[in-house]
């Protein structure tokens, strides 16, 4: 009889408990009669409880198999209750926790109501962690117990959460409810936890953790490590928040294939808690992980200034007008000058009418006409009406070309940033520019592995191992002009804001490489500090402590300060210029040896007539004396 009473009030605190967290699915874990069994389940049927049984006593009980449904069950808040005082609960418990039953979303309940409790001394020997949900009901009341992580140095927390109301057999109001669960552990003082580094300054294993920490701490050459320094800074925010010790293991890269290898290697396997550095959240790489922080961005690209034209249609003095335009412009001085020649014809046949006093050539028309859209003014003058009346609207005409073509000149030379055409890798690949990479691991491994169609084209025509170059050569190559650089974006912006002027600022174009990723703190997903983690992560958002580091390692955008730029015209601009006067003194060279020769030939055949005309004289003159 007393155990049946017994046995009733511990249903009574059960449905108070359950009742108060809002819980209503809970597995019992018993060795109870099956009549008190029955009378549990319609107990908690009626105030709105599902509940499973389940004898530990049964013969056909598995702990490995009720283990492992725990863990992987699909509910993401049940209860689990265990009578500690029935035989094997003990071997229960410890086969959970190498199946990883206890965590946040697990809200155990062991009960232990013995005049001499063993309970907490066996809790004490588990590796408990800080994420555990356990109370444990005794005969004087509810405690909350947790281990903030026994094989990292923890040691057991016993609190008493809720008194008992003997005569009422419910729970009072609960002790911990006034502060959040992470609130309440708020420190892991008794902990060392293993954090990873890596590290481009120190890329060898065996190189000092002393050192490198002394880097991680350093604000030098804020391009280097920048993005593992400013993770550094956050942890160490962490660190200070929840006051555990600290046991540093260097790496030599981040990972070999995006599941093993390197630092992302050691998380997935459990060989460190943490890394100081973020990781890039690709989707192969999260399939065991999970972020507790996004704290920036990572993003390849090609810097490189504006490059000279190298096609002659594309040059600053043939831009301003279309292929069309030169071509009509081409055909107006040939049929402007064929008119004029014809009008000036007419005039000179008919002087008595027109008074015209020459008739010009037609090549002194063409060099006239060129003078006309050079606004040059007009050495000939027509002297009828229609002549002038034509000429007038030939100067028109030529001073609204003139005009388009200066005033176009005077913008592209004075005038807002010029863009580069070259908006694809593929562009970037066929084009004269020369190429530099920043020689560290994950750009060769993003060029070399990535396997997208455009990087694979670009690396088969332009990567070589020549190719890799420190950032500082690569932006100063940049800076000389027809060289793209690739770097990540916060490498690229701290050398430019420290050795470009604004203007050259003016003249840089950014091609992505590589997609944006974003570059969190992760941990493994079953981590037992992946909640207090993510808590405390919150609270830095919140008080302004990321946007202060990141307002000093995430380099702004250099801005063009300049309202107006002046492009000097470079030898490669000017180009077309020197090319026309070239052509223009050969093709004068050779009309000149023309005449000559032409002249020449005429002379010679006029010096025989004349000659054979004396001769021709002499001998008439004799026969007619």
């Amino acid at each position: 009889m007393t155990e049946t009473v017994e046995s009733a009030v511990v249903g009574q605190l059960l449905l108070s408990y359950f009742s108060a967290i809002n819980l209503h699915y809970v597995t019992v874990f018993n060795c109870g009669d099956p009549e008190e069994n029955h009378d549990l389940v319609k107990s908690f049927s009626n105030h709105g409880v599902f509940a499973d049984l389940i004898r530990l006593s049964d013969d056909t009980f598995d702990a490995t198999r009720h283990g492992d449904k725990i863990t992987n069950g699909y509910r993401t808040k049940v209860g689990i209750v265990l009578n500690y005082e029935c035989p094997g609960s003990d071997d229960f418990v410890s086969k959970c926790v190498q199946l990883k039953c206890f965590s946040t979303s697990k809200f155990w309940l062991i009960i232990d109501r013995q005049e001499n409790q063993t309970i907490f001394g066996f809790l004490s020997t588990l590796d408990l962690f800080v994420d555990a949900e356990i109370k444990v009901l005794t005969h004087d009341g509810l405690y909350d117990v947790y281990n903030n992580g026994r094989s990292h140095g923890g040691r057991i927390n016993v609190t008493l959460d809720r008194n008992i109301n003997q005569e009422l057999s419910t729970l009072g109001p609960s002790r911990l409810d006034e502060k959040s669960k992470y609130e309440n552990r708020r420190t892991l003082s008794d902990l060392t936890l293993r954090v990873g580094t890596v590290s481009q300054r120190f890329p060898r294993l065996n190189d000092s953790i002393e050192q490198i920490v002394k880097h991680l701490e350093s604000d030098t050459d804020r391009h280097m490590d920048h993005a593992l320094r400013f993770g550094h800074r956050l942890t160490q925010a962490l660190h200070s928040t929840l006051s555990y010790n600290i046991h540093y293991i260097h790496y030599d890269c981040w990972t070999f294939n995006d599941s093993t290898g390197g630092i992302l290697g050691a998380l997935v396997n459990q060989e460190i808690d943490y890394s100081a550095t973020g990781l890039m959240t690709k989707i192969k790489r999260m399939e065991h992980l999970a972020s507790v922080l996004n704290y920036m961005t990572f993003e390849l690209m090609f810097i490189f200034k504006t490059p000279e034209a190298t096609q002659l249609t594309d040059n600053a003095f043939i831009r301003p007008f279309q292929t069309n335009v030169w071509l009509m412009i081409l055909l107006t001085l040939i049929l402007g000058s064929i008119t004029m020649k014809l009008s000036f014809t007419v005039e000179y046949k008919l002087q008595d009418a027109f008074k015209a006093k020459e008739n010009p050539s037609f090549s002194g028309l063409i060099v006239e006409f060129l003078g006309n859209y050079c606004q040059q003014g007009s050495q000939y003058m027509p002297e009828s009406l229609s002549g002038r009346s034509m000429q007038l609207f030939i100067l028109l005409c030529t001073l609204m070309v003139y005009n388009y073509y200066t005033s176009e000149i005077v913008s592209d030379l004075i005038g807002s940033h010029k863009e580069s055409n070259i908006k694809t890798l593929v562009q970037l690949a066929d084009s004269h520019l020369d190429l530099g990479i920043e020689n560290v691991t994950y750009e060769k491994a993003f060029f070399y592995e990535s396997h997208l169609p455009d990087v694979d084209y670009l690396t088969r025509k332009k990567v070589t191992e020549k190719t890799f170059v420190n950032s500082s050569v690569g932006l100063q190559r940049v800076r000389r002009g027809n060289f793209a650089y690739n770097c990540e974006r916060n490498v690229a912006y701290n050398l430019i804001w420290n050795t470009f002027d604004s203007t050259e600022v003016c003249d840089l174009n950014e091609l992505e490489s590589m997609p944006t990723q974003f570059v969190d703190h992760v941990v493994r997903k079953d981590s037992p500090f992946r909640e207090l983690f993510k808590v405390k992560y919150t609270r830095i958002l919140e008080v302004g402590i990321k946007k202060k580091f990141s307002d000093y390692w995430v380099a702004k955008k250099p801005k063009c300060s300049s309202g107006s730029i002046i492009s000097s015209v470079t030898i490669t601009g000017a180009l077309p210029i020197f090319v026309l006067l070239g052509f223009g003194l050969m093709l004068s060279a050779v009309v000149f040896g023309t005449e000559v020769v032409t002249q020449f030939a005429v002379k010679n055949s006029w010096v025989d007539r004349s000659l054979d005309q004396i001769v021709a004289d002499k001998i008439v003159k004799k026969k007619f004396l």
